[in-house]
């Protein structure tokens, strides 16, 4: 006979397929986020775009994104997490598909609007559903997938860069298919979240999904009746945000804190890496000559993105949450103030590799942060009632964040220089870094949603978060 912690172990694994499978389908994504970076010099070509319009598919993505974030909390709270997955990575898909074979510059950023806000909805449903369908001890790997799955798919996008004319349309048709099999097997398998079923007034349907999650009808029940103690209150999204103070101050801290980040390069400091460091001059016998890309630099970001989040899931089942977020918070931040610094010596060889090196040690730890403070510990954090409303508006602050720092860098490059820009981009940073360290509670692995959301909702104080007590509560299960 299996052991009971045997037993508990398959328990906790058993949804872990429904977490991968909505993670797959992020890919697509990735793959088309990524082929927009590294090929931007040859769609800025092929769309006769000037240097100062070359910014702009970028930054119609994000805009789509945006407005996808804007609606996202509206869709979940009234369709639900499975609905609005299904739709969104199809519609994402079938866009995707459009712009391969975009005939001209407008139907191209159409499309990429449209794949942007699809990617909104979809970031947001997923991360909804993963956080909700897990138990506590495997939650921040499942939530994890989503960044793995969209950083593997930027890692697939580097296929089309050796051939830009013919692959990416052979990559795209090869994912939309692998999609559509995705999405099939979804609509026929996937559960719909459990919380948002009882959230709802969906008892009886939401004590049969969590016996098809737990196999325990007790475990179930138990899971159950902590779901129905948070649930309690008529007030949901808005009404919930104005009603409870702790709520209002705690979403206020993490979008302002979110804004910042953006500002101060989580999101800019790559695109200009890509966009202005990794630039070579290339002279033909002709004496022609023309900027191209590195392509081993775009080789060696994305790779580390990658492995930074791949490496960054994996302590989540050692450190707390906190822990990992402070310390590559600090450490990127270090990385940052040393590019300051190398930026203000003379040009020479050296400079240029040190340079490099911080920049790329600072993505490779910024992205994991960014991995792990978004896509695991937010989700965990906010209040069941409130958690469709409060996340949509986090990543929208995100989104206007990234929107904003990527229309403001060029300019307050040309007018400040390198070094000030990267001088600010610091200190923004060392203030996020300040207010987390006192206000970010002490999350692991071991409570569920309910009692972390029991333990919130009932300090007496916002001020008081950052000793949020850590220790499992009686009614937890692993």
């Amino acid at each position: 006979m299996l052991s009971a912690r045997t037993l508990s172990l398959n328990t906790a694994i058993w949804p872990l397929q429904y977490a991968a499978l909505v993670a797959a389908m992020s890919v697509i994504f990735g793959c088309d986020l990524g082929t927009l970076f590294i090929n931007q010099q040859y769609l800025s070509n092929l769309f006769l775009l000037s240097l100062n319009r070359s910014h702009v598919i970028i930054g119609t993505y994000i805009l789509g994104f945006i407005f996808g974030t804007f609606i996202s909390g509206y869709v979940t709270y009234g369709s639900g997490r499975k609905i609005t997955i299904v739709s969104s990575s199809l519609v994402g898909s079938f866009a995707i598909l459009a712009s391969a074979v975009a005939p001209n510059f407008a139907i191209f950023l159409c499309s990429e609007f449209v794949i942007g806000f699809s990617f909104g909805l979809f970031f947001i449903a997923a991360c909804l559903y993963n956080c909700e369908l897990m138990l506590p001890s495997l939650r921040g790997t499942a939530l994890s997938f989503i960044p793995i799955g969209t950083a593997c798919g930027t890692l697939l996008s580097l296929i089309t860069y050796t051939d830009p004319v013919s692959k990416p349309l052979v990559v795209f048709i090869v994912l939309v298919i692998l999609n559509l099999i995705l999405l099939a097997t979804t609509v026929i398998k996937l559960p719909e979240s459990p919380r948002y079923l009882a959230l709802t007034g969906s008892t009886d349907a939401a004590l049969a999904v969590l016996f098809k999650l737990r196999h325990d009808m007790g475990m179930a029940a138990r899971e159950l009746a902590e779901i129905n103690e948070c649930c309690r209150g008529e007030n949901r999204s808005l009404e919930f945000y104005i009603q409870n103070t702790i709520y209002r101050r705690l979403l206020a801290f993490i979008c302002v804190s979110t804004f910042i980040l953006n500002m101060a390069g989580s999101f800019i400091i790559p695109y200009v890496l890509l966009d202005n460091l990794s630039l070579v001059l290339l002279c033909e016998e002709n004496n022609y000559c023309y900027y191209d890309l590195n392509s081993a630099l775009i080789y060696t970001t994305f790779t580390l993105i990658f492995i930074s989040v791949l490496l960054h899931a994996l302590a989540l089942t050692r450190f707390s949450r906190r822990f990992i977020v402070l310390f590559s918070l600090s450490t990127a931040c270090t990385f940052l103030a040393i590019t300051t610094i190398t930026s203000l010596l003379p040009h020479s060889d050296l400079k240029n590799y040190i340079l490099t090196i911080a920049l790329l040690a600072f993505i490779f730890f910024g992205m994991g942060f960014y991995s792990i403070f978004m896509c695991v510990l937010i989700p965990e954090l906010l209040p069941i009632r409130g958690r469709e409303f409060g996340f949509a508006a986090i990543v929208l602050a995100q989104g206007i964040g990234q929107l904003f720092s990527m229309q403001a860098y060029t300019p307050m490059i040309h007018q400040l220089g390198f070094s000030s820009f990267l001088a600010m981009a610091t200190l923004l940073m060392g203030i996020s870094l300040y207010f987390l360290y006192l206000f970010l509670p002490p999350l692991t692995g071991q409570k569920s949603l309910e009692g972390i959301e029991l333990r919130v909702m009932s300090l007496p104080k916002f001020m008081s978060l950052r000793h949020l007590t850590s220790a499992a509560t009686s009614n937890t299960m692993r």
